[in-house]
């Protein structure tokens, strides 16, 4: 018995081993299918859409989706399909040909007599390897590589390939009403790889159906692209060796009927475009059904809006490891925002691809929420009437605050030169006050809703505020220097508001005037550069008044402490992250540490200055480094790129902030500050009476802070892609101040025959140190 046992347990030794492998492929064969994503594009969609609209499959598609507000930027803050989908392929900003980008033909397709793979080979010199090709790839490359943004188009399928994921694409916008052929067949260039062809899909005619009652007299054969799809999405000679593949389904009835807008009038465009919305509905009703939510993914996105809208569009994703609720990125850094550039890296990272560092978006995540779909849909409504209420104050605010600003300037020479009475000085002072209240006023506002109520609400809200804060400055105020005590108050209002919002999570800043939103900036987290030129500006004045009213190195600590805790601000990651304010407000530190403790600006000087900003950004730039890669700043994420590039990413950000610097320092208002500042500090200067000795002698530390601000200003301007809109600002506050100045009593005062009284300590001399 123990001999018959023994030989019992070595069969079971011998034969175990053998049946475990089969039963391991059983299993694998058995187990979970390799990771699908489908993208349905739904050109020109909004969450008002959404939210107007019986649209049920994508509705019910919304209730297990985490959704977002898509800003559908490109090169421009408004795309059209061809840049939209070029800017998916490249994972950062791209333009396009727009007269020609719609020419992806399937190589025996005809153009003009002559097939498309013949015109392809001719115009690239390679055979195409895929169905479709895009005959106007070697303009679209040309043309982004004209951008400072390094853009390489077709990097998206590039990489999918590289991972042994499939990629194709389904659609056609192709109509119109004129004579010849049209050919509107973007979609395709979103999984075009880098030689302009496209892998897989179906982009021809024969997806379209007559219809007379729609654009361009032809709609989708929802019959047609149903079946196209599913021989792609689940065909069973599918590779061996492939890991996963993406679909791309263009609702293009969505694309025609944008197109049409412009020759029908608004009553017969809306019908058109109700129609099209339940017929898309319809469409991704059909596709949803093929897809298995145990493993598939699925992204419903607007990928760019009607020519000239600028509305933000609408994503959403669903899948097996997405919670519903929000989106975000480390690119927005917001809740419920994306921008166009996250789509191409989101893509990846559903297959669990690496993102390349050439691409500028990054992936996105989900915030899980407990809102229901109607109350997320509500809230994105909300925040796209918010981003749009900044685009219209902008315009008007910075017009109300420059041209205040010129009557200021003006009235105090008349009253400096004329020699006016207290009240008529007062008049002008509390003017000049008003002006500089309407700064932090714009962003205060926002603790209403204000996309909720009429203009005039605002408005009346902002001179509210901005003369009664004045008023009470100036009952409070007593004595000698009754007008810098108001002054005072005023700029530190400024810079108080911003500092607290920024560290409080910036909410005031988005949507206000001065602030950002999606429509308009491509950063949404932060001091922006508006924000940047108040608080330096602010700063700095504030800083000089410290070293002036505590007397002598206790001054000058506080002075010098008050211009460090700013730039500490501007630069924390998860409070400014600012890389241009810190570039130069750090230089501006340094000039005001130097002049207000009595000392030369030396070449040695210079050199400390230039490291302590190196140090400066290294310091930032590592903090911001050492957080979640979903959190990184812009700063984070430049490091990140300089590590794995070299130093062309700085090179490419520096082309592109001049470039931008040029564009916007000719098209705002706020350029007009800088040649009044100018003409009235000439004012100040050359007048026969020479007012600034006399603001000197009494504000002796007002120099340094002068200058602080003009390094401010100047380094800001260059290193900043809003130009000299900051150089703008920085005047405005610093001219506006020193007219009020200019009315006080003690700074219009007769200077004596020294103009600048020894101080206790080291002494900092106005002729030697002031501007100019």
């Amino acid at each position: 018995m123990t001999r018959l046992r023994a030989l019992l347990l070595l069969a079971l030794a011998v034969l175990v081993p053998w049946a475990l492998p089969t039963h391991a492929v059983d299993a694998q064969a058995d187990g979970p299918e390799q990771p699908r994503l489908l993208v349905v594009s739904l050109p020109g969609v909004t969450w008002a859409d959404v939210q107007g609209h019986e649209l049920p499959n994508l509705d019910a598609f919304l209730e297990d989706a985490a959704m977002a507000d898509l800003a559908p930027r490109s090169v421009t803050p408004r795309s059209g399909p061809g840049d939209a989908y070029l800017t998916i392929s490249g994972g950062s900003r791209a333009t396009t040909v727009p007269e020609i980008d719609g020419q992806v033909l399937a190589v025996d397709e005809e153009s003009i007599g002559t097939a498309a793979g013949d015109i392809y080979r001719r115009r690239t010199g390679n055979d195409p390897s895929g169905p479709y090709v895009s005959l106007a790839w070697p303009s679209l490359v040309r043309a982004n590589e004209g951008e400072p943004y390094e853009t390489e188009i077709g990097t998206l399928t590039d990489t999918l390939e590289d991972g042994s994921v499939s990629a194709a694409a389904i659609g056609n916008a192709d109509g119109t009403d004129s004579i010849g052929p049209s050919y509107e067949r973007q979609v395709g260039l979103s999984v075009a790889d880098h030689t302009g062809v496209i892998p897989d899909g179906s982009l021809g005619k024969d997806l379209l159906e007559p219809a007379p009652e729609q654009p361009f007299g032809v709609r989708l054969d929802l019959d047609v692209v149903g079946e196209r799809f599913e021989a792609i999405w689940a065909r069973p000679d599918r590779p061996t060796g492939e890991d996963g593949s993406l679909v791309v389904v263009e609702a293009s009835d969505l694309a025609r009927t944008l197109r049409y807008r412009p020759i029908v009038d608004d009553e017969r465009y809306d019908e058109m475009w109700a129609q099209s919305l339940e017929q898309s509905d319809e469409l991704l009703g059909r596709l949803v059904e093929s897809v298995d939510p145990e493993t598939d993914t699925v992204m419903v996105l607007a990928p760019y809006n009607r020519a000239g809208d600028r509305d933000l569009t609408m994503v959403a994703v669903a899948g097996p490891e997405i919670s519903p609720g929000y989106l975000r990125s480390a690119s927005t850094q917001r809740s419920g925002f994306l921008t166009l550039v996250d789509i191409g890296p989101t893509i990846l990272d559903t297959f669990g691809i690496a993102r390349p560092t050439a691409m500028e978006g990054r992936p996105v995540v989900d915030v899980a929420s407990g809102d229901s779909v109607s109350a997320r849909v509500d809230h994105l409504v909300t925040r796209n009437r918010e981003s749009r209420h900044r685009e219209q104050l902008l315009t008007p605010t910075t017009t109300l605050v420059v041209v205040l600003m010129a009557v200021v300037l003006a009235l105090a020479i008349a009253a400096h030169a004329n020699r006016w009475g207290r009240r008529g000085r007062a008049t002008v002072a509390f003017a000049g006050l008003v002006d500089l209240t309407i700064l932090p006023a714009s962003y205060l506002a926002r603790f209403f809703a204000l996309e909720d109520h009429p203009a005039s609400f605002y408005w009346m809200f902002l001179l509210g505020t901005a003369l009664v804060v004045p008023a009470v400055a100036c009952a409070l105020a007593r004595g000698r220097g009754a007008t810098r005590a108001p002054l005072v108050t005023v700029l530190s209002l400024m810079g108080l508001v911003l500092i607290g919002d920024v560290v409080s999570g910036s909410h005031l800043s988005l949507g206000a005037a001065f602030g950002y939103s999606p429509t308009g900036n491509s950063r949404l987290y932060g001091i922006s550069n508006y924000s940047y030129g108040q608080l330096a500006a602010a700063a700095c004045l504030v800083a000089a008044w410290l070293a002036a009213v505590l007397a002598g190195r206790r001054g000058r600590i506080a002075g010098i402490g008050l211009m460090v805790a700013v730039l500490v601000v501007l630069g924390v990651p998860t409070w400014g992250s600012d890389v241009g304010g810190v570039l130069a407000f750090t230089p501006a530190v340094a000039t005001f540490a130097v002049l207000v403790t009595g000392r030369r600006i030396r070449l040695r000087t210079l050199v400390i200055g230039v490291g302590a900003t190196a140090g400066a950004i290294l310091a930032f730039g590592l903090l911001d480094l050492a957080r979640a890669p979903s959190d990184r700043g812009h700063l984070g994420r430049l490091f990140e790129r300089i590590g794995d590039e070299g130093p062309s990413p700085v090179i490419a950000m520096v082309q592109r902030k001049l470039t931008a610097n040029l564009a916007v320092s000719t098209s705002s208002l706020w350029v007009l500050a800088i040649p009044l500042a100018i003409a009235f500090w000439l004012y100040l200067r050359r007048s026969q009476r020479r007012p600034f000795e006399a603001m000197a002698a009494s504000f002796a530390t007002l120099p340094a802070g002068l200058w602080a601000a003009l390094v401010a200003a100047v380094l800001g301007s260059a290193l900043n892609d809003s130009g000299a809109i900051i150089g703008g600002i920085v005047a405005m506050v610093l001219a506006t101040s020193l007219a009020v100045l200019l009315v006080d009593d003690d700074a219009s005062a007769e200077p004596a025959q020294d103009p600048v009284p020894e101080p206790v300590q080291e002494p900092v001399r106005a002729e030697a140190t002031s501007p100019g």
